[in-house]
């Protein structure tokens, strides 16, 4: 016998690609300040003092454009075939852990 592909839930799918589509949204503006914060360097003139016109700055920037890059790709990939409930609260989570990129961003994008 052929096996035949599971029927998903309407309700289901629309929740799913409703938490894909803002995370997805917000991992881009995210990344963005992530991006600027990483770059500031390079605006900054030579005596400048802040955290953001130091090399550290530019490391930490990298690793927030990585970390928001890596939350975009956990959230899409573990709310594959999973309950509403569960895509709910790893969509929160993701959302979660985009706001806290997008402060630290913003923070080190002060500095400058």
């Amino acid at each position: 016998m052929a096996r035949h592909a599971k029927v998903v839930d309407p309700r289901l799918r629309v929740v799913r690609l409703s938490i894909v589509v803002v995370i997805w949204a917000y991992g881009l503006v995210a990344g963005l300040y992530a991006l600027l914060a990483g770059a500031a360097k390079f605006g900054c003139m030579h005596g400048d003092g802040g955290l953001a016109c130091r090399t550290s700055g530019s490391v930490l920037g990298v690793v927030l454009l990585v970390t928001v890059a890596a939350v975009v790709m956990l959230v899409t990939l573990a709310s594959a075939n999973r309950s509403e409930r569960r895509v709910l609260i790893i969509g929160g989570v993701g959302v979660a852990a985009l706001t806290a990129c997008l402060v630290a961003a913003l923070s080190l994008l002060a500095t400058a």
